[in-house]
């Protein structure tokens, strides 16, 4: 199995395996004020993690090369066949090297390693080619010099004449490395393939650039959606001024840091038509309704997303779902990102996830690291001896023990700390624990049983957690992820579609001085929990706002697909895909009169968030 054809296929894709390698290190030099906080034993962890994703790349552009070495018919060592190979070598990785190469320099101005934006601007490159090719004179001369290295040190075929293996075996062989070559591309046996986020697992998350190469980045993000920008505003200046956003806003807090806990449950698939406080008692979850009572409901919260993958963006980092792909496994997934994780560590936080499904489950392990979470818990963190007991035969460990589970592992929490917790039971197939068969309301929707279970379990969390020693010092933030079927006429429109609960509680507080019929949304949960804590920051983006500030334009935005929303208090806008303007009156949708500010607001939002993600500046202002 190992005759010549097979070892030279080895030394052939390792001198690229090499050459990925230099590059990494050369980027890493024209970049090293963007490492700087990392320290050397993470940096080199950094270089050690981007083998993966170069053995992926390596493999996805070199896969047709694999093919033809490993034929299993005919003279692969012939000279004539070898020379075709050198071709198809050269011509293959000539121009991701040279991708590589141009991200040295253009990595400074996204600040990202380079996806498809390239196809965006290959007109504005034929244009300036003489001028490019002339300022940075000393790329070109690299690229040069990388060919010849390749033409030079591509391993030739032995004069020592070599034997073939039999054709039976080239075939066996073909297909033992057709599957290792799956498995690399895969990035390993994890539950999901490789993509970009899983390069952001160190800390500082900056050095997820360094993990990554740009030849892996190009051709994950080719296919994928790009967003045009926008210029209703022309100076960032025009466009700040038009939001009701100060970028400075949480950079002196008045008050020193309150050390609490915070604890946000994410509740899936929990519609507001489903919760009893927010319909008249009509509902499924009687113990939320009890817990509404003793915090704060706000009657009009919206999702800013209809799915659980981009629930959690909006959440711990306030970036809303306004595009096609969600921001998880979107081309921007690398974008300079501060998530409440990153904002609270360093006022001492101590932060964890919990999710009973499948560790990279929607790649939600990957992007709470990116938000700055320390730990993750998953399915492989539960404990092995229940695993099996608790499994829903589906998604993960029911509702009830899971959440039982959590309650505990936060008493093994360093205070404070702040924990998002994601629960599962109420997902499709809606499965409810054999035990509790005919306990709870059947209702007219199959989703209807799943919930009352969720909130049975989410009642005896409550019950074990009051009895834990950080319960009283504790902010508990409840939401959903999404909204899911609906029989409620009234939730059958626009804006029914992302109606949530969410709800502020506190054992030990009265914060009943605060606004429940405000607009709110998942992106006000992190300024939200900034404002409580007394965070100094500059870090908060403009998508959101404190629920606890009544001066602050409370408001919602929303994207269905075409369209997107701004929702405030008495009015709605849109702003459709041929830049037409509709307003209606809130909340049920009739036509209304023009609302010039509202219109510049949805604008500016839309301006700021489409060429924030595309032009990776969302927090520009911190680089002035």
């Amino acid at each position: 199995m190992f005759d010549q054809s097979f070892t030279l296929l080895l030394r052939r894709l390792g001198l690229l395996l090499a050459l990925y390698m230099l590059l990494r290190i050369v980027f890493y030099l024209f970049n090293l004020s963007t490492f700087a906080e990392a320290s050397p034993t993470t940096t080199l962890l950094a270089f050690v993690h981007g083998l993966r994703f170069d053995i992926a790349a390596v493999l996805i552009i070199n896969g047709l090369f694999i093919l033809l070495s490993l034929l299993p018919i005919g003279n692969t060592l012939a000279p004539t066949y070898q020379r075709i190979l050198k071709w198809v070598f050269v011509l293959f990785n000539a121009p991701f090297l040279a991708l590589a190469l141009v991200d040295l320099e253009f990595f400074k101005f996204i600040g990202r390693r380079s996806s498809n934006e390239l196809f965006t601007i290959t007109d504005d490159i034929a244009d300036q080619v003489g001028q490019l090719a002339s300022y940075y004179w000393y790329l070109g001369l690299g690229f040069i010099l990388l060919l010849l290295i390749l033409v030079k040190f591509y391993p030739d075929v032995s004069p020592k004449k070599s034997t073939l293996p039999p054709v039976w075996l080239r075939c066996l062989r073909l297909l033992l490395v057709a599957g290792f070559v799956v498995l690399g591309i895969r990035g390993g046996l994890q539950l999901k393939p490789l993509r970009p986020n899983h390069a952001f697992v160190l800390q500082p998350s900056t050095l997820g650039h360094l993990t990554l190469n740009t030849p892996f980045t190009f051709i994950k993000g080719i296919g994928q959606t790009q967003l045009e920008e926008k210029h209703y505003f022309g100076t960032d200046e025009a466009l700040l001024a038009a939001l009701p956003f100060d970028p400075n806003r949480f950079v002196q807090p008045e008050n020193p840091i309150q050390k609490e806990n915070v604890v946000i449950i994410i509740l899936e698939s929990f519609s507001a038509e489903y919760v009893g406080a927010l319909n008249e008692g009509k509902g499924y979850t009687p113990f939320l309704d009890s817990l509404a009572s003793e915090g704060v409901l706000f009657r009009n919260a919206f999702a800013n997303g209809r799915k659980s993958i981009e629930a959690l963006p909006s959440i711990l980092a306030s970036v809303p779902s306004l595009m096609q792909d969600p921001f998880i496994t979107s081309p921007f997934q690398a974008n300079e990102l501060y998530g409440l994780g990153t904002i609270l560590e360093k006022a001492g936080y101590h932060t964890a996830m919990f999710h009973g499904a499948a560790n990279g489950s929607m790649g939600f392990n990957n992007f709470a690291s990116r938000a700055g979470i320390e730990e993750y818990y998953g399915l492989d963190e539960y404990p092995a001896a229940l695993k099996s007991k608790d499994f829903d035969g589906q998604w993960g460990i029911f509702d009830e023990p899971y959440l039982q589970y959590v309650a505990h592992q936060l008493s093994e929490l360093e205070q404070p700390f702040m924990a998002t917790v994601f629960t599962l039971s109420s997902h499709q197939p809606y499965t409810v624990p054999a035990q509790y068969k005919g306990f709870f309301p059947k209702g007219d929707l199959e989703i209807h049983e799943s919930i009352g279970y969720a909130d049975y379990a989410l009642k005896e969390f409550f019950k074990t957690a009051s009895k834990q020693p950080w319960y009283d010092s504790t902010l508990f933030i409840l939401t959903a992820d999404h909204t899911q079927m609906s029989n409620v006429p009234a939730y059958q429109n626009e804006l029914g579609h992302y109606r949530v609960p969410l709800l502020l509680f506190h054992p030990a507080k009265d914060i009943s001085e605060i606004d429940p019929e405000q607009i709110a949304q998942h992106t006000d949960v992190l300024p939200t929990v900034v404002d409580y804590l007394n965070i100094p920051t500059d870090k908060v983006l403009p998508f959101g706002h404190s629920l606890l500030d009544s001066t602050d334009a409370a408001h919602a935005l929303l994207y269905n697909g075409s369209s997107y929303f701004l929702v405030q208090q008495g009015k709605v806008a849109e702003l459709t895909p041929d830049e037409q303007v509709r307003f209606y009156s809130f909340a049920d949708m009739a036509p209304a009169s023009p609302a010039p500010t509202a219109e510049q607001q949805l604008k500016a939002y839309v301006q700021y968030f489409r060429n924030g993600m595309s032009g990776n500046k969302l927090y520009f202002w911190l680089k002035r």
